[in-house]
């Protein structure tokens, strides 16, 4: 007893899964068909048509048999389509549109990668003809300053030179003022040896003179002369 109660409720739990399983299945029309739906199981009767599908149509199937599937409509009734009608795969022609759509979708984004390409070919080209006046600035800076490093150097070469000769004229100018001095000196030194020179010559005339006329008032009193031979 116990072990039928047990079957029954796993046939019950194995329908209740398969019935959510089969409302959570979405099912599509088939490709080049429009399909009948039916009130009931009866494909024969005209009278029980309730609505038409066109291919592609998504429906949400409730229930499937060996031919009939019970399905729901978007207006929330139920229906009866034959099960070979359906697919579960995207029919073609959605696939198409949808691809079309990507394709579309596609073009667009191409277009507008095509035209920021152009903007960023521009903007390239405007940055690479910067870039070559960047360079030929750079070019004539680097020549500047290559010029003004030689004259730095020319000028710190003409300044120890002009250092230097400052330095060798304040020597000649201390040279010149001591040879001036030591002129000077010498000046006044051969002054004086003239002035002695003249003086001695003088004092000799005087003290010859004073001799000679000694020597002669000598004679006088002695009565003696002294002839020079002719």
């Amino acid at each position: 007893m116990d072990g039928l109660v047990r079957t029954a409720l796993l046939a019950m739990l194995g329908q209740l899964l398969l019935a959510t399983a089969l409302q959570a299945r979405t099912m599509y029309v088939s490709d080049t068909f429009e399909i009948v739906v039916r009130s009931e199981k009866n494909e024969t009767s005209g009278r029980n048509i309730t609505k038409l599908l066109p291919t592609g149509t998504p429906i949400e199937v409730l229930d499937m048999d060996d031919s009939w599937a019970t399905i729901r409509l978007p207006d929330g009734r139920t229906g009866y389509t034959l099960k070979r009608y359906l697919i579960s795969r995207l029919p073609y022609q959605l696939t198409a549109e949808r691809l079309q759509e990507e394709v579309t979708g596609q073009r667009t984004r191409l277009a507008t990668l095509t035209e920021q390409l152009r903007t960023l070919q521009d903007e390239h080209q405007r940055l690479q003809q910067a870039s070559t006046g960047r360079d030929a600035l750079l070019a004539e800076t680097t020549q500047k300053y290559e010029q003004l490093r030689q004259d730095a150097a020319q000028y710190l070469q003409l300044h120890a030179e002009y250092t230097d000769l400052q330095q060798t004229h304040r020597q000649t100018q201390q040279q010149l003022t001591e040879l001036n001095h030591d002129h000077s000196l010498l000046k006044n030194s051969h002054n004086l040896l003239w002035f002695l020179s003249g003086a001695g010559v003088m004092l000799a005339g005087w003290v010859i003179g004073m001799l000679t006329e000694r020597v002669r008032g000598r004679r006088r009193q002695s009565g003696y002369s002294y002839q020079l031979p002719h």
